[in-house]
């Protein structure tokens, strides 16, 4: 009876742990492999750089409409990534991450993007150019 007592008490225990890295553990790389820019637009400023070491960083920051009080907002983003050919599985340290607003699949292809939950996506890097919030991405 302890050792299931046990058991279970470890398996919780790594299970609400999980395998997803701390921020403070994610140290960017310094030789880009892939990199994406936001072309000219009235809506946001984004950028995706992937890194040699598994890493990546998504920038973003809003565009304010003229004659508003809005300020921009910015928002980065870190996390580590798999390739799989073409393909690469971004995973998206910060949990409250929504990947399903960044990535929204109705402004996106499907041989593109595809949102695998709330911190997982996975891009095309064959591809010269991402939607992003609408936002159309070119490679550079």
């Amino acid at each position: 009876m302890r050792k299931t007592i046990a058991f279970i008490i470890l398996a919780v225990s790594l299970y609400a742990c999980g395998s997803k890295k701390n921020v403070a553990e994610i140290r960017l790389g310094t030789e880009k492999t892939i990199a994406y820019q936001s072309l000219g637009n009235g809506v946001a400023a984004i950028s995706l750089t992937l890194y040699k070491n598994n890493t990546f960083k998504l920038h973003f920051k809003s565009i304010p409409q003229p004659e508003t009080n809005e300020k921009p907002v910015k928002h980065s983003e870190i996390g580590t990534y798999i390739g799989e050919g073409d393909w690469k599985t971004l995973q998206f340290v910060t949990n409250d991450f929504d990947a399903y607003a960044l990535f929204d699949p109705q402004y996106s292809n499907p041989d593109e993007i595809k949102v695998l939950n709330d911190n997982t996506v996975k891009i095309n890097t064959a591809k010269q150019t991402l939607n992003i919030w609408g936002v159309l991405c070119e490679r550079e």
